[in-house]
């Protein structure tokens, strides 16, 4: 890319200028000179001239949110204050402003919006844009600023809104219904002849070709049975229209599905108890001959001739000192042989 000329060193044009130097400072891609730039103040005026007069104070503080639903809110000022060293900075808190197309049924187009996140959190809360522009608070009307003021005049002037004053005229008995026929005559808001809808031809939707909503969608699925493999049941079967014959081999295959899915289940319960019991039976009968194998060997020591007598177990499972304790065969401090075969309890008797 060629090195570019300063602006400063490039010369202005003057009288005395050659018409070469006054062609080069021209426009050359367009043959109409650029229209002015409008002033804010400009563009309000213009946009409150099609509009009756705003009732409140336009604040001239925070010009951008004339031209957007921004429900009073302004830059806020402030200072960002550390805990460890007192330095103050100062800081600016911006407005969370979101760009939304809203739709609405008065002017019957979609609208795009430049509102506040807390304005759009009212619109969904009140049903819709046209509730929210024609609500009858002080509050509100101060909330919608320039550009919802002349946007709550538009949807006012639809045909649509005007027929629903005269009806609320009519309820509160401020005009009898010849009146309303009459004014609805005269400002062409009369249905029939004074005013030709568009009418459009529709077929009529048969039951099942009629697309599930959302919710008919989901409560379909919790009713449909969940099987454990094969085609997962996720898989909706409401993309395309199915025949009956269709629907019913599908339902019948997935009925299948499952009763498969509950045998293998049944009899995998089945192998679990059997496996279960057999266990039991094992460790019952490994049992039953530990306690017969050690009946027979208690029953060969006692039987045996010239055993020694049993001795003491300490408490932590080793044998007791037995030189200081007498022996079977030994006496008594009062004479008295023990007998050989006495437990170890009663020789501790004996020996008290």
């Amino acid at each position: 890319m060629p090195p570019r000329i300063p602006h400063s060193l490039v010369p202005r044009p003057t009288i005395t200028s050659t018409p070469s130097t006054i062609l080069t400072t021209t426009r050359t891609f367009t043959t109409t000179t650029p229209l002015p730039s409008k002033s804010s103040k400009a563009k309000l005026d213009q946009l409150l001239s099609k509009a009756p007069p705003y009732p409140y104070k336009i604040k001239t503080t925070y010009k951008q949110s004339w031209f957007g639903l921004y429900a009073s809110k302004h830059v806020q000022f402030g200072n960002n204050i550390p805990e460890k060293e007192y330095t103050i900075t100062r800081r600016k808190w911006y407005p969370n402003i979101k760009y939304k197309k809203l739709w609405s049924f008065g002017l019957g187009e979609w609208v795009t919006c430049k509102l506040a996140t807390n304005v759009l959190r009212t619109i969904d809360k009140v049903g819709g844009l046209d509730n929210y522009l024609l609500s009858e608070k002080p509050a509100r009307l101060k909330e919608l600023g320039p550009w919802g003021w002349e946007l709550r005049y538009r949807l006012q002037s639809t045909k649509s809104v005007q027929r629903k004053y005269q009806e609320q005229r009519l309820a509160m008995g401020l005009i009898t219904k010849e009146q309303m026929l009459e004014e609805n005559v005269e400002r062409g808001i009369a249905k029939g002849v004074q005013e030709k809808e568009k009418t459009i031809l529709q077929v009529p939707v048969k039951a099942k070709d009629r697309p599930l909503e959302f919710a008919e969608r989901w409560a379909k699925v919790s009713e449909m049975p969940k099987v454990l493999f094969g085609e997962p049941w996720r898989a909706r079967r409401f993309v395309k229209n199915e025949s009956k014959r269709e629907r019913n081999t599908k339902l019948e295959a997935e009925r299948q599905r499952w009763e498969r899915a509950e045998a293998v289940m049944a009899r995998q319960k089945a192998q679990r108890r059997r496996e279960k019991e057999f266990a039991k039976r094992q460790a019952k009968a490994e049992e039953n001959e530990n306690m017969e194998r050690l009946a027979k060997v208690l029953a060969g020591r006692k039987s045996a001739p010239g055993r020694e007598a049993p001795t003491e177990w300490g408490v932590h499972g080793e044998p007791a000192n037995t030189e200081s304790r007498p022996s079977a065969s030994s006496e008594t401090s009062e004479g008295k042989p023990l007998k050989s075969d006495s437990s170890p309890s009663e020789l501790s008797k004996s020996q008290v």
